[in-house]
């Protein structure tokens, strides 16, 4: 049977619309099923160059510290975001993403400035910084294990949060022992949430909230 210039044309295009509009769908199911939302890439990003930072500043500490209670807070701090970052690199894996390796500007000027410091000057410093770094982190973590849409990236928030809390308390501790005065720790963790840990005078307060609602 023969067909016309014209009808071979007709047909060739009608494939050609046809097998774009198959890729289409194919590509979007591809993306629908691998990429993650928004704000869970977002937040994976984030949550790496933190495991980092606290990696490479609890390994500073390890080297430098001269306080017992320090050294034991940065060796818990190093062990527990590598665990947390290998699971993170799996996570970033599955759907395709890539998590950068070098250290950000704010990293980089954190550790430079605990470099310059030596004796009782650098445990007091770092411990301050995991006051408020941790403080910073249970709020993200929080927040992300209600808000994300992505099941892995929500657990892995979520399942991050006991050891952001103990890290916290841990800090409060070994702040003390490296003689953090008290007005100074309560500053640094006045705005953790309700009911995540804290000072013991925050949870004090936490605790009175608490009762007065209760109350008729």
């Amino acid at each position: 049977m023969k067909y016309s210039t014209k009808h071979m044309t007709h047909i060739a295009g009608s494939l050609i619309v046809a097998g774009l509009l198959a890729a289409g769908r194919a590509g979007a199911a591809d993306t629908t099923g691998n990429s993650l939302s928004s704000k869970g890439a977002s937040f994976v990003k984030e949550a790496s160059e933190g495991n980092q930072s606290e990696i490479a500043l609890a390994q500073l500490a390890q080297q430098k510290a001269q306080n017992p209670e320090i050294k034991n807070l940065a060796q818990m701090i190093q062990q527990d975001h590598q665990q947390a970052q290998e699971k993170l690199q799996t996570i970033a894996q599955a759907h395709g993403l890539t998590i950068e390796a070098t250290a950000t500007w704010t990293q980089r000027r954190a550790q430079s400035k605990l470099e310059k410091l030596s004796g009782a000057e650098f445990d007091q410093q770092y411990a301050k910084d995991m006051l408020k770094d941790h403080v910073t982190d249970i709020k993200k973590f929080q927040k992300a294990s209600q808000n994300i849409e992505d099941s892995d990236v929500t657990q892995y928030a979520q399942d991050c949060l006991p050891k952001l809390q103990a890290h916290l308390q841990h800090a409060e501790s070994a702040a003390k022992s490296a003689g953090v005065d008290e007005s100074t720790i309560t500053l640094l963790t006045k705005n953790m949430p309700a009911g995540m840990g804290g000072t013991g005078e925050n949870q004090e307060s936490s605790r009175g909230a608490g009762e007065r609602q209760q109350k008729p």
